[in-house]
Formats: C-alpha cells, structure tokens, sequence
C-alpha cells in the first residue's frame, strides 16, 4: 500500500489534502496510515478537501481526531466520511447517535463487517450509503426490555445478496452487496480490487456526497461540446479536448467493438475512422437524455443515407445507398468534469438488415425448426419513436414475431410437420408499415455538402416509398384467432382454401391499415434534430 506523507497540522493528527477550491471536507478513514493514494487523489479531483485519519486501534483519540475534522468550517459548511473496514464499523456505530453528527452531511460505509441494527435509523440530515461485501455479516442489537436497554449483541448472518440487479438491501439505511466482489474492492492497491464494482461504488458515494454538500455540478455542457466537435464541426482538437488527462479515456463501440483506450489510442481512432467520416444525409434527434452523479445517458434517433463506408459501424462495407433508421444509446462517464469513458449500442442486426447483408428468411441448416431469424429492420427504431399509438394500434404493433412463432409451432403441433403447413405469408418478412414521424422543429447543419442535383433525391425517396407500400401491402391481413391459438394466414390463399372445403375456421375481418412514411428532407445534409431537452441553434 502507499504511504501517505503530508501532514497537516491543527487537523489532530490527520493528514489532508486540500485543493484550495472550496470548503467541502472530506474526512477518509481506514485502519492504519497508509492508504491507497489514487483513491484520496480521486475525491481531490472531484472538488473535495481530503482529509485522511487513521484508526489506529480507536478509541477518544480517534474520536478526537474525528471531531477535529469539522474544526476551521465556516457558517453553513458542512463535511462528510469515508470511512473503510474496521474504520467503518466504528463510524457507523459512532455517528448513529445524533449529538455526534453535527454538521456532519454524509456518511459512506465500504466493507465494514459490523452494521448497525438494521432497523435502526440514521438522522435525518445525514446522507449514509453501506457497501457491503463478503459471505457474512456481523449485525449489532440492543435488546430492550420495559423501557430499559441490555448488552449490545452481536448476531452474525450470511450477505445474501441484494434485491434487483442493483442489489439493494431492505434496510432502515441504504446499503449495497456486490456480487463476487470482497473486502478491498474500492482500493486500487488492494490484490481483491474490482474495478467493476468500485466505479459502481464510486458513482453511488459521489451522488450522496453532492447531495450531501447540495451541489449539482453541469455535466452536460461538457458533453455537448464534444459531440459538437465530432459530430457537427469535424475539430478533432476540439473532441478530444473534452477527455480526462489524468486518468486513461476509453470509448467503446460495442456492435463492432470499435473505439480505443487511452489519449493516443482514442486520437488515432477519431482522425483515421470517424470524424469527417460520417454521411452527409445523417440526422440525429435526441429523444432522451438522463444525468446521474457522474454519468449522462443519450437515446438518440439516428437516420442516414450509406453513401460512404461508415468505419466505426460499417467496417469494409462499401456504400449500399440504403436508408438506416436505428436508436443509438451512450452511456458517458465524468471525472472531475472532463470525459472519462463512452459505451455505445445499437441493434446491429436490425444495421444489416436494413443494408441488405442480412436476411431473416437464410436460416443456417443447423438451425432445425427454424423457419425465420428473430430480427427486424426499420419498424423498431419508428417503434420507439411513436409510443403515442392507439391502443389497437398498441396491441397489434407489438409482439408480432412472438405471435408468429406461436401460430407456427401450434400449426406444428396439429400437423405432426411444421413443414407441410407454412404458407407463402409466413415466408414473407415481417416488416412492419411505415410509423409517421413528427415533423422536425430544430435543425441543425451537421457537415456542409454541395445539395444533389434536382430531381435525384426525389427519385430515390420515390423508390424507398415504392419499397415501404410494398412492404406494409405484406401485412394487411389480419390474425385468425380459433380454439386451437392464433393462425397468421395469407389473404391469398385463405380464399383458395375456402374454394377447395377445406377451410371451416370463421372468415377474419380485414382490417385496412393506414400506410403513413417518414417526411421528405429538403437537402442531403447531415442534421441533428433536437427534441425537447435540446437547444435552439442561431
């Protein structure tokens, strides 16, 4: 473990790290004085003053030094703990108790192996987060009988984990198991460091620190600068200016697995795959967007025209001139306000389906009873657009391919051959009418482009409406429902049954679907569209 070295006098022995920016103490506590270093350098990042105590064994000395922390705090100004290990158990017991948690805002607990009762309660004013790990737990109690209270008790239990995929204890406090994860996760000079497990620890201690401390620091504005660099300027100076310098930036595509790890990395993948790489007719439009403690979520509508080979989602694919309409979802990572890490996904599948390289109806022959792949184009990427439907609407957009597979496998069953009962519809795609898209309201030029000679545009948007009516005519018939489960027929050959007698199943009522396509662009430019969290662009 590494040392730490500064003292700072008047802190009763403790050790601190001030950044000079601001009053938001930190006190961080463990058993000795040594401790993870990257760790205290970490919160210092964030805008905290650090100071480090140790427990050394505990006791009034201790508690001393933890009263010390809040000396020097001006009016108003509060402090927070970080405690660890044996120093947690002993804040968490500490601190319970009201009359020693003044001016106190936040209490974090990593791997203390003593909690407090779990229906005990913390005051109100205090922010207190446990993260808990191991295979037992020790929980404290204090039996009470006719209003008078026994020996403190100690009842070990085992750590089941948490409920959710958060892992949440139902306690009278807020405290977290992670799975797998053992006593030292958090520290990076610790061999049982999970990183996996700290950043999710991280992200949770920061949010009940900030909250603690009433800060609610901007975190999209730096997010917004680097997507307008590298989507809407092309400034490769200006998109990687947003990335953190002290700690190694990563960006990951998962669809492709493209992106890069650490500045130099990261550079050479904007420059060579993806800035000024991107099609001239590409549109974005945010649909929703959610901040955390450290992390900013885009939904993003994303449209375009494969005029050119798109690296970073096409690799080696050259142009097809198809029209793509997909949801794009990034995750990004801040620390200490600057860009950390970027994970991104897309459906690929419904990528290649609508480019032409991939067909639901080739099913490899190992695939037995198979008759179509479970993928989609278009239709999903409209889906999210349009959840304003009619509930008819709702019902019949939804879990078609369940219902189609359902229907085939209840033929199936009847038959005793799954083949001698497909019909010319069920060989068909399953793709959905075109869902309308509201009209845009704000755009913004993305990369400049001479505009296509007159005529060529409305040419190919006549030949992708010819494609969509042809696609949406495949679905007009409805389900026939019966005794024996739903049955998707082909209007066609309904009738021809009927001809020969062997049809005696009630006739299905048509339904006549309403055939809406997205709206014309004026120009082959690339734009952003915003929705309602955007702003208007001069």
């Amino acid at each position: 473990m590494a040392t730490v070295s500064i003292n700072a006098p008047g802190i009763g022995g403790g050790f601190l790290y001030n950044n000079g920016n601001n009053n938001a103490r930190v006190c961080i506590t463990a058993e000795t004085g040594e401790f993870d270093v990257e760790t205290i350098k970490a919160w210092q990042d964030e805008g905290f003053d650090v100071v480090y105590i140790p427990l050394d064994g505990g006791g009034r000395e201790y508690e001393s030094r933890l009263r010390s922390v809040k000396e020097g705090l001006g009016v108003g100004e509060n402090y927070a703990v970080i405690a660890y290990g044996d120093a947690a158990n002993y804040c968490l017991d500490y601190y319970i108790k009201s009359q020693n948690a003044s001016r106190l805002c936040a209490l974090i607990a990593y791997y203390p192996s003593v909690i407090p009762d779990t229906r005990s309660r913390f005051p109100m004013s205090l922010q207190v987060v446990v993260h808990l790990a191991g295979k037992t737990i020790d929980v404290a109690t204090i039996p009470v009988a006719l209003g008078i209270q026994g020996k403190k008790r100690r009842k070990t239990r085992p750590l089941n984990p948490g409920i959710g995929t958060g892992e949440r204890l139902d306690l009278a406090y807020p405290a977290y198991t992670y799975d797998q994860a053992e006593p030292g996760f958090a520290e990076h000079d610790m061999e049982e460091y999970d990183h996996l497990a700290g950043d999710l620890a991280f992200t949770r201690t920061l949010r009940a620190l900030r909250r603690g401390f009433s800060r609610d620091p901007d975190l999209e504005s730096r997010w917004e600068e680097h997507q307008e660099a590298k989507f809407f300027k092309s400034n490769l100076g200006k998109t990687m200016d947003g990335y953190v310098t002290h700690k190694k930036p990563g960006v990951t595509f998962a669809p492709t697995v493209s992106g890069g790890i650490g500045t130099q990395a990261l550079r050479r993948f904007y420059d060579q795959y993806f800035v000024g790489k991107l099609p001239p007719s590409m549109h974005i439009r945010l649909l929703s967007r959610t901040t955390g403690a450290d992390r900013v979520v885009d939904e993003l509508y994303v449209t375009f025209e494969h005029t050119q080979e798109i690296p970073w989602m096409l690799p080696g694919v050259p142009p097809t001139n198809k029209r793509v309409e997909i949801i794009l979802v990034s995750i990004v990572s801040l620390r200490a306000g600057r860009l950390y890490s970027e994970h991104t996904y897309w459906d690929q599948a419904s990528v290649l389906v609508q480019v032409g390289l991939l067909d639901a109806k080739m099913v490899p022959p190992s695939a037995q009873g198979v008759d179509r792949l479970p993928v989609v184009g278009r239709e999903a990427a409209r889906r999210i657009l349009r959840e304003d439907l009619e509930e008819e609407e709702q019902m019949d957009y939804h879990n078609r391919l369940i219902r189609r597979a359902r229907a085939r496998k209840s033929r199936a069953s009847r038959a005793g051959s799954v083949a001698g009962y497909d019909s010319a519809a069920e060989l068909k795609s399953d793709v959905e009418p075109g869902m309308p898209i509201r009209q845009r309201k704000k755009v913004q030029t993305v990369q400049e482009e001479e505009e296509p000679e007159e005529g060529q545009e409305g040419q190919e948007e006549a030949q992708e409406d010819d494609k969509e009516n042809a696609d949406g005519d495949a679905e007009d018939t409805k389900e026939t429902i019966n005794g024996n489960g739903a049955d998707e027929t082909n209007g066609d050959a309904e009738h021809k049954e009927r001809a020969n007698g062997n049809d005696a199943e009630a006739k299905p009522k048509a339904k006549q679907q309403v055939k809406s396509k997205p709206p014309k662009l004026a120009t082959r430019k690339a734009t952003v569209e915003e929705g309602s969290e955007g702003s208007a662009k001069s």
